[in-house]
């Protein structure tokens, strides 16, 4: 088993939402009352605001990280006005990406101001492009959906025109909620899916947060690849890998849903109609080698097991880089970064394809010339067998860029192994 850890309090919380639905297999739930709006503590501020002087000739802002931008055109504003962008924490159930505080807050401008938020890929995941839309909180603690949220799916940006500032972050209406230790399966696992939504309040803009799409708008769960599901028309199910995996495989599992949220964009596919959404899920096979950088999953095509000496060798390699971890002993047990010259210590090499730099190493030298450093780091061994058998465990470490100097920046790199010992 490769899943160590156990899923996420947040799923953990959001099961307990749904405890009145029925369980899968039990037939049709009924459809949910849906509740009224909430409002909800405005989020936490985090790390440094940016802030820019705006007068009546206009102008741009846009915050450090550079996911969000606010153009402010002529005539806005009468006199030199104070802007700010503040990074805070999402209360937003759906809400995907950072959430950010645009100040001032309550200043009326006299033209419309536009917002533009970037999107990443991995506010994709379980949800799909034409479901995102940007929303904001009011001073009471309301979610408010911007229905006309305009979307450029090329530079991956969505956009809106307000006339006053508030907490912004972007919506998912349909999302399919799955621990991350559920997204990749040996044979015979489980992983347990379950398809939300977030309505308005009829009449309003105001979002009503974490309900489960009712059974009979489910159209049919489906997977583009091997596997079964325990129910196909159910708000929570349980899908199956197969009894054999020969091979990696990257399939997606979804469901298919029809005729439920009430306003959308009119130029947004599924409006009143047909929607489908769905999420990656990796099958692996009986040998394999993953690892997790930068939030994207890697996983490697060619991999390597062997004992010489005292040193046990473990490599993996894949399309975009590779890991190899190079630890002292030959059995189970916790190993901690060091140098691989030590008994019960390792270190790791992590190469990413055309990386700036393409090499990152658990040693570092610090200013000083106090000798080579460590990252912090941990490898843990379920089993350790013989010429033919397998190698298995789990690590996480911290590697850092070679020569990075007095401030090495690191970077953190973690997954699991099931390798075939050559030597």
């Amino acid at each position: 088993m490769i899943r160590k850890m156990k899923r996420s309090v947040f799923f953990v919380l959001l099961l307990a939402a749904a405890v009145s639905c029925k369980k899968s297999g039990e037939g049709e739930a009924p459809a949910p009352t849906l509740p009224e709006p909430q409002p909800v503590t405005h989020g936490i501020p985090e790390g440094t605001p940016v802030t820019k002087t705006i007068g009546a000739a206009g102008g741009t802002i846009q915050s450090a990280d550079g996911n969000i931008a606010i153009e402010i055109p002529a005539g806005a504003v009468s006199a030199a006005t104070n802007f700010s962008i503040q990074t805070v924490s999402s209360t937003l159930t759906a809400g995907t990406g950072p959430s950010y505080r645009l100040l001032p807050e309550n200043v009326q401008f006299q033209k419309d101001v536009k917002i533009t938020l970037k999107y990443a890929d991995t506010s994709l995941i379980g949800t799909t492009e034409d479901d995102l839309y940007l929303a904001y909180q009011d001073k009471e603690g309301f979610w408010h959906r911007v229905i006309m949220t305009a979307i450029d799916k090329t530079n991956k940006t969505l956009s809106a025109q307000t006339r006053h500032f508030s907490d912004w972050t972007i919506e998912r209406i349909f999302r399919i909620e799955i621990a991350q230790s559920d997204r990749i399966l040996e044979a015979n696992e489980q992983a347990m899916l379950m398809v939300m939504y977030q309505d308005v309040k009829k009449g309003t803009d105001q979002i009503i947060q974490g309900v489960w799409v009712p059974d009979q708008n489910i159209e049919t769960w489906f997977a583009t690849g091997p596997g079964t599901f325990d129910n196909t028309k159910h708000h929570k199910v349980y899908f199956k890998a197969p009894a054999s995996i020969p091979q990696h495989q990257e399939i997606a599992v979804g469901v298919r849903i029809r005729n439920l949220v009430s306003q959308r964009h009119p130029d947004r596919p599924g409006n009143g109609g047909l929607v489908i959404v769905q999420v990656p899920v990796t099958l692996l096979p009986e040998e394999y080698f993953i690892w997790y950088v930068d939030g994207t999953t890697n996983v490697a095509y060619s991999m390597d097991a062997a004992l010489l000496g005292t040193n046990t060798t473990l490599l993996g390699t894949g399309i975009t880089g590779g890991v190899g971890i190079f630890m002292n002993g030959a059995g189970l047990g916790k190993y901690v970064s060091g140098s691989a010259m030590e008994p019960k210590k390792f270190n790791v090499q992590l190469s990413i394809s055309n990386g700036n730099p393409p090499i990152y190493l658990s040693e570092y030298y610090p200013c000083g010339g106090t000798g080579v450093m460590y990252g912090s780091g941990d490898l843990n061994i379920s089993s350790y067998g013989s010429i033919g058998q397998s190698i298995s465990g789990y690590f996480t470490a911290m590697v850092y860029a070679p020569g990075s100097g007095c401030n090495p920046k690191p970077k953190k790199v973690s997954g699991s192994f099931r390798l075939k010992r050559k030597v």
